[in-house]
């Protein structure tokens, strides 16, 4: 791979590097403080143009995405940098290339008309976390968490706008089959059926992991 420079990500600075054609994202293995991954990978995303082999955890995402395990020295050919343990140093970097030279300035050109930009959504602007997010509250939180009014029926409308049709109607599912309680003809409520809630719960976290996976041959050229 050639380091290309840092990408600012709400979890924080990650590489981005070109793996043969590829625009690839590596990130962080673990976040502990006391642990060198991010201060490794902002390093080696000032070494701008070092062509490195590395060894890398695929990630699932709807872009070319890995967790950086160990890197090929910049310096030192032959050597491993584990970037968990090991702790590069500026001084391990490769000089800065000179800025290229400025080319002369060529006589302005007469104006012409922009053409329309038409901006085509990618697939990691599809917010499948809208029902991600409602599968791990299940898992960590049982099904009353999704039983409480909230945002819903926005959630499902978004992805439906992203043509994500069958996410939003999943979504609609899981929420109803959570909030479901049936009467008896007294009007005392009766026990929930949680083995519905189940099938439809499983039924969207296997939609999700499914759905991650294409996304993520996509992002790979697969």
């Amino acid at each position: 791979m050639t380091a290309v420079g840092a990408v600012r990500e709400a979890a924080g600075d990650c590489l981005l590097a070109d793996c043969g054609g590829v625009p690839l994202r590596l990130t962080a293995a673990h976040d502990h403080p006391a642990l060198p991954h991010r201060d490794n990978l902002r390093l080696l995303a000032a070494a701008r143009g070092s062509r490195l082999r590395v060894i890398a955890r695929l990630a699932a995402a709807p872009h070319a995405r890995a967790h950086l395990l160990a890197t090929e020295h910049p310096m030192r050919a032959g050597s491993r940098v584990d970037v968990g343990l090991d702790r590069l140093q500026h001084a391990d970097l490769p000089a800065p290339a000179p800025p290229p030279s400025a080319a002369p300035a060529a006589p302005l050109a007469p104006a012409v008309p922009a053409a329309p930009v038409h901006v085509l959504r990618t697939p990691d602007e599809a917010p499948l976390h809208l029902l991600r997010r409602r599968i791990e509250q299940a898992a960590s939180g049982g099904r009353r968490v999704l039983a409480f009014p909230g945002d819903s029926a926005a959630d499902a409308h978004r992805l439906h706008r992203h043509g994500l049709g069958t996410a939003g109607d999943i979504l609609d599912g899981l929420l109803a089959a959570a909030a479901e309680r049936s009467r008896d003809a007294f009007g005392r409520l009766l026990p929930a059926d949680t083995g519905r809630f189940a099938r439809v719960w499983l039924a969207a976290a296997r939609y999700t992991d499914e759905v991650d996976r294409v996304l993520c041959a996509a992002a790979w050229g697969g």
